[in-house]
């Protein structure tokens, strides 16, 4: 007889950047990154975060986004006073409305603010 596991402990097991998932969704803004034309304006949209690692996400929004986008960020991280600010992420995958996003440019504040939320979601889970 098999032993059942986890699919996601295994999957997380090879991952590069290992995710968190995000105990209370939070949410976050995010704006397409177009040329932008002479009757076109930056639209932002919001989105809910399920899970995070230091270089991607899985967020659910209404944006009309497709996978090859490039999007800006801003999350509100819980518990954090500042914003972390993601220049450019990419969507890499979507079904129905969720999309995984890649991090392509952030600082390294962000990146900071980023492992710091981490560290602290993973002791609680401990």
């Amino acid at each position: 007889m098999q032993t059942a596991y986890h699919r996601g402990s295994v999957l997380n097991r090879f991952r590069r950047y290992p995710r968190v998932r995000v105990p209370t969704p939070f949410t976050c803004s995010l704006a397409r990154l177009e040329s932008k034309g002479w009757f076109r304006k930056p639209s932002e949209d919001v989105g809910v975060v399920y899970d995070v690692s230091l270089r991607g996400m899985r967020v659910s929004t209404e944006a009309p986004i497709k996978p090859g986008d490039q999007v800006s960020l801003t999350l509100r991280l819980p518990k954090q006073a500042a914003p972390a600010e993601i220049a450019v992420a990419t969507v890499r995958w979507t079904k129905d409305q969720i999309y995984g996003l890649a991090f392509r440019k952030l600082s390294q504040s962000s990146l900071s603010r980023l492992n710091k939320y981490m560290a602290i979601s993973t002791m609680l889970k401990a």
